[in-house]
């Protein structure tokens, strides 16, 4: 087969503002090398693979570097030396001092081939220029590159090793073979070093003049000569191309997500940190880090959807233990680092999903992170979750279904709870089953395998894609009624399950080492007024409010002993006495801040200020009166409890939410239906009575029993 290599194209790549859609050369493969990354990151970074090649027109030829994407290419040997390929997306960088083209996209023409003439490295150099330049004080380099938003390649005047009078040298051109890359791709030095190689003279004259004081000759790179800087504003790169020996970058890029600011604590002090994710109209992805005072210069500025300028930041590896992106490295920003909002650009895509079936989550290992899209066929009611540290989480759990038979728990966190998650509650209640697109779920081995949002995920209800039209159509026809496979189990029975006031003590639940979690329907029969709250601390450790109680000084200050500081101020929190009753039976129960203001629907300090400063005792009495006879959906957590030697189960309510009869209603026709499936209908009257079958469903529709709900 004829093959036709682009004439010149390597000097045309090398020192011309090539743009990479104007201008696709075939070239040949050189050589290939596999290098490794910087170490750093730890873990699974280190030593992260990539491929230098030798790029051949024919005559010249000059280092690339395959972008991570194509290494698959190498690795199958699909390209190898002798290649024939097209540069379809290439750009050039300036890697210590030397011009590298950073190759984005290529096809394969032909995977082997002889070598096609005699290339020598680009540009050449001859034995008198390079003895010239050791007697010349360093030639100023200029950079002349345009800052044009579609040209990523600069122009580079490089050196002129000319200048001066010619010194004779025996005519030795530097021999170049196949596997010859020159001083980049061997020189070990680090940045900022000098190579150790000396010039050799072969003619004795040549040698430098003797110093018979015995004084250190001056280096041949000593500053004897006025010296540019590189003023010129910098190129827009491509995400894929940034790495981290470059100086001078600037990239342009949509943000596609954007996570909560969350605050740490360790052997360094308080600190906090965000993150935010880039998409670029190259496809490449790459995450953002923000700490402490550089938090408070971008954070309000970085919106999801708009497209920004980023310049100036620390490159390094990608942890992948926090890092689900499609990329080697991410980006710290530092107080240099600037961030500059620009017009939106179309050529930017606001999002890229790559949706895996959830039949392929039964072979993905635990923590793995994927896009997936299917149809919710229900959704549990919040909770809320204790964490390590003490703070308290939200959560809520519910059911996706999609074309590949297959039935997933999804858990959606935090925000996502009353923002999307009610949503798609009000959608189910009014009898629609939704399409939900997640970016970024994390796979959990967990009751079978579960998926969950992480601090990146994003939710997209009714989204306007080709494969959620064709989800819908198909749920719509054959889906609803298709047999799924469920990939996970349901929860054990005294996880957060809906238990009766009678069942905490019959089955002793809280009395194991760790609390239980339960769901009552119950009626809040009285709230104590006198001691409905408390004067805490307003401190804040790590990512929550201390919280503790502070005592009043008497000089108008309140001192926290656990923080050991004094304040100015104080917050109000709650710590409601709530008695709550079912038909079979009641309980006294704690409730504090959060739950607190889902009862009553006040602030603290506003009840507080009402009674004691403003003393308006009737309002006060009106707002607590409101809240009796009331049914609400509590969420307990039921605990042991041991004081003066005197164990007691004490139960604390994490969230109340009053009672949707319609959405209650639907609870007991899925349970009835889920009964009679696994019992013989004509035996429930026989062995437990119709009366005994209803009481059970009573703790449903609270004091009324289940006729109350369904008549």
């Amino acid at each position: 087969m004829s093959i036709n290599l682009t004439q010149g194209s390597i000097p045309q790549i090398s020192n011309t503002d090539t743009k990479s859609n104007e201008f696709k050369p075939i070239v040949q493969v050189y050589d290939v090398r596999l290098v490794q990354s910087p170490a750093g990151g730890g873990g699974e970074n280190n030593n992260k693979e990539r491929y230098r090649v030798l790029l051949s027109d024919g005559v010249w030829h000059q280092q690339g570097m395959l972008a991570t994407q194509q290494n698959e290419l190498v690795r199958n040997n699909q390209l190898r030396k002798g290649s024939i390929v097209l540069l379809t997306d290439f750009v050039c960088n300036m890697i210590r001092d030397r011009v590298i083209i950073i190759i984005i996209n290529l096809n394969v023409v032909l995977s082997d081939h002889d070598i096609i003439g005699d290339p020598k490295p680009y540009p050449p150099k001859s034995a008198e220029s390079m003895q010239s330049s050791l007697n010349q004080p360093p030639a100023t380099v200029t950079d002349t590159r345009n800052s044009t938003e579609g040209s990523f390649v600069g122009s580079v005047t490089r050196p002129n090793f000319n200048v001066g009078p010619p010194v004779q040298a025996p005519q030795h051109q530097p021999s170049v073979g196949p596997n010859s890359y020159g001083n980049s791709f061997n020189n070990t030095s680090g940045p900022g070093q000098h190579n150790s190689t000396r010039p050799t003279f072969l003619n004795p004259h040549q040698q430098p003049p003797a110093n018979n004081r015995m004084q250190p000759i001056p280096p041949m790179y000593s500053n004897r000569g006025p010296m540019a800087k590189n003023e010129a504003p910098p190129k827009i790169l491509p995400i894929v191309a940034l790495n981290p020996y470059q100086g001078r970058w600037t990239i342009k890029a949509r943000v596609t997500a954007k996570g909560e600011l969350r605050r740490y604590n360790n052997a360094k002090g308080d600190g906090k940190v965000f993150s935010f994710d880039l998409l670029d109209a190259h496809g490449g992805e790459i995450k953002v880090t923000c700490f402490n005072a550089v938090v408070d210069n971008f954070y309000d500025l970085i919106e999801v959807g708009k497209v920004y300028y980023v310049s100036r930041g620390s490159i390094k590896p990608a942890l992948k233990a926090f890092n689900h992106l499609k990329n080697d490295y991410e980006i710290t920003l530092d107080q240099t680092s600037t961030v500059q909002a620009c017009d939106d650009d179309t050529s930017i895509p606001g999002q890229q999903f790559s949706f895996r079936n959830l039949s392929d989550i039964e072979g993905m290992d635990n923590n793995a992170v994927l896009d997936v899209i299917g149809i919710v066929t229900s959704i549990e009611p919040t909770t809320s979750i204790t964490k390590k540290t003490g703070g308290e989480v939200l959560k809520r759990v519910l059911k996706i279904k999609d074309m590949s038979g297959r039935i997933i728990m999804l858990t959606i966190w935090g925000n996502f709870c009353n923002a999307e998650g009610q949503t798609l509650q009000n959608m189910l209640d009014s009898g629609e089953f939704p399409v939900l697109a997640v970016k970024c779920a994390k796979v959990n081995e967990f009751n079978g395998k579960t998926i969950g949002t992480i601090h990146s995920s994003q939710l997209l209800i009714q989204p306007d894609f080709p494969e959620a039209r064709k989800l819908k159509e198909w749920f719509d026809t054959v889906g609803k009624d298709a047999p799924s496979v469920s990939l996970s189990r349901e929860f054990a029975p005294q996880t957060n399950s809906i238990k009766t006031i009678s069942q905490i003590k019959d089955e002793k639940l809280g009395t194991s080492e760790k609390p239980d979690w339960i769901t009552v329907n119950a009626t809040i029969w009285h709230v104590k007024p006198d001691t409905f709250c408390y004067t805490a601390c307003p401190n804040t450790v790590g990512d929550r409010k201390c919280g503790k109680k502070v005592v009043n000084d008497g000089d108008g200050k309140w001192r926290c002993d656990k923080c050991d500081q004094t304040f100015d101020e104080c917050e109000y929190r709650y710590m409601l006495q709530v008695h709550i009753q079912d038909h079979t039976g009641m309980i006294w129960s704690t409730a504090f801040q959060e739950a607190g203001e889902e009862i009553l629907n006040h602030s603290a300090k506003d009840l507080y200020f009402m009674k004691y400063e403003d003393q308006d005792e009737d309002r006060f009495a009106e707002i607590f009166r409101n809240v009796y006879f009331n049914e609400y959906s509590l969420t307990l957590k039921v605990k042991e409890e041991t004081y003066n030697d005197i164990p007691s189960v004490k139960s604390t309510i994490s969230k109340a939410e009053k009672i949707k009869f319609s959405t209650n209603t639907k609870n007991l026709l899925r349970l009835l239906e889920k009964t009679t499936k696994t019992e013989n209908p004509s035996l429930i009257s026989q062995n437990t009575g119709l009366g005994q079958q209803v009481g059970t469903m009573g703790q449903y529709g609270g004091s009324g029993g289940m006729f109350n709900v369904l008549c």
